[in-house]
């Protein structure tokens, strides 16, 4: 069963790549919401480590822009071609979201585990992966300071 749904798109707004991505207000509250909680950190080493391995191709797509701004940008439309950032931590998280609903399910007395994930994968796995896309979105917003680093050679 393939868990992870990934979409590529192009790109339609300045600070977000794809309309589909740009979260609406009560989104946008939620991942800040996310953020000052502490819960959208746990990415950043991830998208660091993901910013470092695609340098050159951040570099080539700058070309000679130098601002932060198109650096941001470039990042954010790398995260939405690839569609994932850590493909581990990701199946790790939505097993996590199947493992939940195969509890719920439970209390309710339904105890087929493989229909309850087939079920799962089919109405939710488009709508996890766009949301995970959003968490990532926004986080690389919130680390424009490090952006930069991850351009750098390995020492």
């Amino acid at each position: 069963m393939e868990l992870l749904s990934q979409d590529q798109t192009q790109e339609t707004d300045q600070s977000w790549p794809s309309d589909r991505f740009q979260p609406q207000n009560t989104e946008r509250r939620t991942l800040e919401q996310l953020w000052h909680a502490g819960h959208l950190q746990r990415h950043l080493d991830a998208l660091e480590r993901f910013y470092r391995a695609k340098r050159q191709e951040i570099q080539d797509l700058l070309a000679n822009r130098q601002d932060t701004d198109s650096l941001v940008e470039i990042a954010k439309q790398l995260v939405i071609k690839n569609g994932i950032v850590d493909r581990i931590a990701e199946t790790v998280d939505q097993i996590e979201a199947i493992e939940s609903e195969i509890w719920i399910q439970g209390e309710r007395g339904n105890y087929d585990r493989d229909r309850i994930a087939a079920e799962w994968a089919s109405r939710h796995a488009a709508e996890w992966r766009e949301w995970r896309i959003k968490e990532y979105l926004y986080a690389t917003e919130r680390m424009q300071d490090r952006l930069a680093d991850c351009l750098q050679m390995a020492s």
